[in-house]
């Protein structure tokens, strides 16, 4: 039995049925010949059989406590195969949108707590004689760099690996705690963290003054209420259905963009999102004057660190929608994110690993329940309204049983009051934008991915010489003219 960390466990405890918290990706996969793509579904399911013990993803679930008066406890639980590993097949003619399409449904439902937090969805039925593996795991335990460690146990980097590569690891026997074994856990984990709590804050003070004003800077301006960021149509209560998108690009040409504007592969990223997002509320007459501000994850995992478990935080970084040239743009929110993770290093150093956690779930999941009301989501201050985020994925190909990895796309979490979420993921030199969203806020996400693809386009092509840096009153404009000034 293992306690479930603070970070972790808010992500079960935020959890509803309209704000599933797990996380996925899809590969389209190319078998190499007919018979492969015929028994790939069988192959898989048998070789995760062997792997089961790779990883403890494949084999903790989650035990909660009595009355859920502390964070609950990741337990060894039984595997069911049949209920873990499934199959979908297309209708006719399989395209691209409609695997986006299955993606989003399967992406929408609750995942069941009483298992262990995985689902492989083998979908069949793509065009081109392709297959597509759409993977759902729980956030909760998995961050960007710790989900890549799941995926090597499962993946292979040859489509023949050597044999030691295939011997079978046995998943570790199932436990079956009694109440009185839970009850006995998280007390031993609660009173070690009461006892190392007064360290923890003289380690996170020491040194931290300007990180200390910064927040206290930043409660002052919430309760002054004070939003940080402007109202769209973005950043509304939710509900559960989802929609997905994705498109890809090729990362030396992005570093490419990167090089001649002296700034970084995310702020490429970061431009791209935004020039799209610009695009997309003009056409939707809903482009605020002020700028559109994002939350960036970025990990605090010290090197070397395998812990399947969140360490990460977040800074925010103005994307500058209100000014129309996408250079100046451009170069506007480099400035903005070097200054940002000035501020995100200094309070680093405050984030804890974990933390006593009597009485938290029941405030979390209070919190929880009311962030499902419009009228409050209206009146908060709104600290962000989008998530854009950056990982670092395999830089060769991927095999899964046998077959290749022709795209690695993510599939994300948006949220009450953040309706989009974009992440990006590296893999075999290109960029795939896995863009999630809540359908009854963004039903159809293709025009706001194409809208990506467009500006990373432009964004290649040489400034021009003046333009004025400053958007006009262009949010009041709709239709065909709207989008060409966009």
């Amino acid at each position: 039995m293992k306690p479930v960390k603070a970070v972790d466990a808010a992500f079960l405890q935020l959890e509803t049925a309209a704000t599933p918290m797990h996380v996925g990706a899809l590969f389209v996969l190319e078998p190499r010949s007919a018979r492969e793509r015929a028994t790939f579904f069988s192959r898989f399911r048998k070789e995760i059989g062997t792997r089961l013990g790779r990883s403890e993803v494949f084999t903790r679930r989650v035990a909660s406590l009595p009355f859920n008066v502390v964070n609950p406890i990741w337990v060894d639980g039984e595997v069911d195969l049949d209920y873990h590993v499934r199959r979908t097949t297309l209708p006719e003619p399989g395209s691209q949108h409609q695997v986006e399409e299955c993606v989003a449904d399967l992406h929408a439902p609750l995942m069941d707590r009483t298992r262990p937090l995985w689902e492989l969805h083998v979908i069949e039925g793509l065009e081109g004689g392709r297959l597509a593996l759409y993977i759902k795991t729980h956030h909760a335990g998995l961050d960007g760099a710790s989900a890549q460690l799941f995926l090597k146990s499962f993946v292979d980097t040859k489509p023949n690996p050597d044999r030691k590569d295939r011997r079978a690891a046995k998943p570790p026997p199932a436990e079956h705690p009694t109440t009185i074994d839970l009850v006995r856990a998280g007390a031993r984990h609660q009173f070690a963290e009461l006892l190392r709590l007064p360290r923890a804050i003289t380690a996170a003070t020491t040194g931290a003054t300007d990180a200390i004003r910064s927040l206290r800077d930043a409660v002052g301006s919430l309760v002054a209420g004070i939003p940080s960021a402007p109202r769209t149509p973005l950043n509304v209560a939710i509900t559960g259905e989802r929609s997905f998108a994705s498109v890809e690009c090729g990362l030396e040409e992005v570093k490419n963009v990167a090089r001649t504007h002296d700034a970084t592969v995310n702020d490429v990223i970061l431009a791209a999102c935004a020039g799209a997002l610009r695009r997309w509320l003009i056409v939707h007459d809903s482009l605020p004057d002020a700028p559109l501000v994002t939350s960036v994850p970025f990990s605090t995992r010290d090197s070397g660190n395998t812990d399947h478990s969140i360490q990460v935080s977040f800074m925010s970084v103005t994307l500058h929608t209100d000014i129309e040239d996408r250079h100046a743009r451009l170069r506007a929110i480099h400035a903005s994110a070097a200054e940002s993770k000035v501020g995100a290093e200094r309070t680093k150093a405050m984030m804890p690993e974990d933390l006593p956690s009597i009485g938290l779930p029941w405030l979390l999941g209070g919190l929880a329940r009311l962030m499902t009301r419009q009228e409050l989501i209206g009146r908060l201050p709104l600290p962000t309204n989008v998530i854009i985020s950056n990982v670092a994925g395999p830089p060769v190909p991927l095999y899964v049983a046998g077959a290749k990895a022709l795209t690695y796309a993510p599939v994300s979490i948006p949220y009450h009051g953040c309706a989009l979420n974009i992440t990006v993921y590296s893999y075999d030199g290109r960029l795939f934008f896995g863009l999630t969203g809540a359908r009854s806020a963004l039903p159809d996400l293709r025009d706001l991915a194409e809208g990506v693809r467009a500006e990373l386009r432009l964004l290649g092509k040489r400034p021009a010489a003046k333009r004025s840096s400053k958007a006009r009153p262009a949010r009041r404009r709709t239709g065909q003219g709207a989008k060409r000034r966009a």
